[in-house]
């Protein structure tokens, strides 16, 4: 199988840059677009992807503001502008080459592609959640945070050991992730809006009153995800019912293993349901 990688910049007003890579088929079954996760490089999806390349399915994706070749600095309401903008891009793309676009949107990066889809009127054939956050949640994520501290602080007033609580919970969340004081992945401190960037976590709520009524949407989530337990306790139930507010011909499957799909049955149970459900449109 012959794949070409090319990699380029998307003008984003007169200064401002997107850098984006795609991995090019012969004969391509369609465009899978693909927003990255934060602190992701240039090629992260690439990777997790590569076995839909294989197939025969064209991947675009790209790094967001202050990751990489990309101009600006980072906030969360940058990763949602950024996203409009690359999807807006990959229309004009498969427009021009007659192909078939759809969609995969990992953990917190299913956030910013859904109001992409929704802004520019639904444009993908398919969209695939993997382990999706549907809200940014700081209330969960806070009560969460607080439970736990108390279980490794139990007897303990105040709160002392308060940063070393929050790195090794950031590690238990998101292991596998380089982090520290001046970085996250491959996001750098000096290029993120950090109070910013709290705000909008605070405040966004950037999927309220979106819902994509015409879009098929195959959801796969982990049963043993701990991001997702961060939300109503569970998943199951009232993750189906977050995801289905929002996406109402939403199906789902629910799979052995965590946030990551580390197993490797249930990443290749994931490759399998992904790929059929785009053939199937």
């Amino acid at each position: 199988m012959n794949t070409l990688f090319e990699k380029g910049f998307y003008r984003v007003g007169r200064k401002d840059a997107l850098e984006w890579v795609r991995v090019r088929n012969n004969s391509p079954r369609g465009l899978v677009f693909v927003p990255p996760l934060i602190g992701g490089n240039l090629s992260q999806q690439v990777g997790i992807f590569r076995r839909l390349i294989r197939r025969q399915f064209d991947l675009i994706s790209f790094s967001y503001s202050g990751h990489g070749g990309s101009s600006n600095k980072f906030s969360l309401g940058t990763t949602i502008r950024d996203t409009i903008h690359m999807l807006s891009c990959a229309c004009r793309l498969t427009d021009k080459e007659q192909l078939s676009l759809f969609g995969i949107g990992p953990c917190y990066s299913a956030l910013p592609l859904l109001y992409a889809v929704y802004h520019l009127g639904e444009p993908v054939k398919r969209l695939v959640l993997v382990n999706a956050i549907p809200r940014l949640g700081p209330q969960a994520v806070m009560s969460s945070f607080i439970a736990y501290y108390r279980k490794f602080f139990p007897a303990q007033r105040g709160l002392p050991g308060l940063s070393d609580a929050a790195r090794h919970y950031a590690d238990a969340l998101f292991p596998g992730i380089t982090k520290g004081k001046d970085h996250f992945g491959a996001l750098k401190r000096r290029r993120a809006r950090l109070l910013k960037t709290i705000s909008e976590f605070v405040t966004l709520r950037p999927l309220q009153g979106v819902c994509l009524t015409r879009t098929p949407v195959l959801c796969l989530y982990a049963r043993k995800d701990r991001v997702l337990q961060i939300y109503d306790g569970g998943i199951d139930a009232n993750y189906q019912s977050d995801i289905r507010r929002i996406c109402p011909l939403a199906l789902f499957r629910s799979l052995d293993g965590d946030h990551f799909m580390s197993l490797p049955i249930a990443k290749g149970e994931a490759e399998r349901s992904i790929t059929s459900f785009f053939r199937e449109g």
